[in-house]
């Protein structure tokens, strides 16, 4: 049974807490308790008083492909009273799998209490006692089980919604969204946003986009809501495969098919890798990154970062600056020339400027 849960915001956690208590009434009709590394069914609380901070929090859910959804959450927490603490509750309001909790040196004893199929109790113990104005830090690893949801609009896009459950008071916290390879932001035309909150950032590392938020003082009682909305990641079919006849002709026929299948199949996607690529210029290049492009086009492709200097006016500091996250996206490559550098356009810059 669980013992009293003391709580400076009692309204908030009401509701948790007797979702807490049926969840250990069906504990205790079945005899089990999953993932918990102990025998016992230890008492399960989450006291408010008790001295904790959350100095960082970084959660990160990365969707590695529409089917596969993993999540990531790293935590510093510090003891700001007197008297040591051994191990801290959390949270998890999700539908989860293959719990994972690790710090430096390696994985951390753990019990996890599924309370609903949304709402997880998970009680971390540390490695050593946390004496006062002590630090601990750790990560925690899980599946996400709830699914995407694609749309019925054409066309079609996905989109996922996620609350971020704020156990204990939090000094920062940082939640980022990682898309598939080769899917966008959905365009939504000025009907929706493509993400909520509105004040996301963007970055780009290797085709795949990344949203991303930050927060400052979180209390007990608050819970951020994010919410992404992408296209369909553009994915590279296999080529088809026949089985060989004893009929010339049909083989003939057959692999007249395949070949206008493939090359109608090779056009669709590198018109779409175009299309893809062309969008990535018009909404994740600014402004002097598009006029650099522009200048290496009209010089065939090719120049020096010293003449980018003189044709510009700009510095050579905010020239390298700004012809960095070119290089890194593939649209540039740079050689050294001496006390400079020769910069060429990628058949890829040339697509976002043509």
């Amino acid at each position: 049974m669980l013992k009293s849960i003391n709580l400076k915001t009692r309204t908030y956690f009401a509701k948790l807490t007797v979702l807490a208590l049926l969840g250990v009434m069906m504990f205790n009709s079945n005899s089990t308790m999953i993932q918990g590394q102990t025998e016992s069914t230890s008492n399960i609380s989450i006291n408010s008083t008790h001295p904790i901070v959350i100095r960082s929090h970084i959660a990160t859910i990365d969707i590695f492909t529409v089917d596969s959804v993993s999540m990531s959450e790293s935590f510093v927490i510090e003891n700001t009273n007197a008297v040591p603490i051994n191990s801290i509750n959390l949270w998890l309001n999700h539908s989860i799998s293959t719990l994972v909790i690790e710090d430096a040196e390696g994985s951390l004893i753990y019990n996890w209490y599924p309370i609903t199929n949304t709402s997880n109790l998970v009680e971390v113990n540390f490695r050593n006692d946390v004496e006062q104005n002590e630090t601990s830090s750790f990560i925690i690893k899980y599946d996400i089980i709830t699914p995407l949801i694609l749309t019925e609009s054409d066309p079609p896009f996905y989109y996922i919604e996620f609350y971020s459950t704020i156990s204990h008071f939090t000094l920062s916290h940082t939640f980022s969204v990682i898309l598939p390879e080769r899917s966008f932001i959905h365009d939504t035309d000025g009907s929706l946003s493509p993400f909520y909150p509105l004040n996301a950032t963007q970055i780009l590392i290797k085709n795949r986009i990344i949203v991303s938020w930050m927060f400052t003082n979180l209390s007990i009682s608050s819970n951020p809501f994010f919410l992404v909305r992408f296209d369909e990641p553009i994915i590279l079919e296999p080529e088809s495969s026949f089985l060989t006849s004893s009929y010339s002709l049909f083989i003939f026929g057959v692999i007249a098919g395949i070949s206008l299948g493939v090359a109608s199949t090779t056009w669709l996607i590198r018109y779409r890798e175009k299309k893809a690529i062309q969008k990535l210029g018009r909404v994740l290049l600014n402004e002097n990154q598009k006029a650099l492009i522009k200048i290496i086009y009209d010089k065939k492709g090719k120049i020096s970062q010293r003449d980018l200097c003189e044709i510009t006016g700009y510095s050579k500091s905010k020239i390298s600056r700004n012809l960095v996250p070119l290089e890194e996206r593939g649209l540039i490559k740079r050689e050294r020339w001496g006390r400079t550098y020769v910069v060429y356009l990628t058949d890829d810059g040339r697509t976002v400027i043509e």
